[in-house]
């Protein structure tokens, strides 16, 4: 099996996959920080009394922005693999050998 000689259009969905791929990181990397933030160190810094206890209101919009950040992610990673698949069945259109 030798692969296809790779075309403009096979660049440009391997640079759609690769785009993808660096937003889900950002994603991923954003939901994390919400929720260490919102899930581990609000309550935490309140119940020793670092911060007042009106901070837990912040807790609802930092795990609401974890979520989108996670829909988000996970939309990239979708579009993203489909770009990437798109890419390897253009480069080998044979997948048995």
């Amino acid at each position: 099996m030798e692969p296809v000689t790779l075309t403009t259009l096979i660049w440009a969905d391997i640079g759609k996959f690769l785009s993808n791929m660096w937003f889900f990181v950002l994603l991923v990397i954003i939901f994390a920080a919400s929720m260490l933030i919102g899930h581990n160190a609000i309550p935490s810094l309140v119940s020793s009394g670092h911060v007042p206890n009106s901070l837990q209101k912040l807790r609802l919009p930092i795990y609401i922005v974890a979520l989108i950040s996670l829909l988000a992610a996970l939309s990239f990673l979708y579009v993203g693999f489909g770009h990437g698949l798109d890419a390897i069945s253009q480069i080998y259109p044979d997948y048995w050998i």
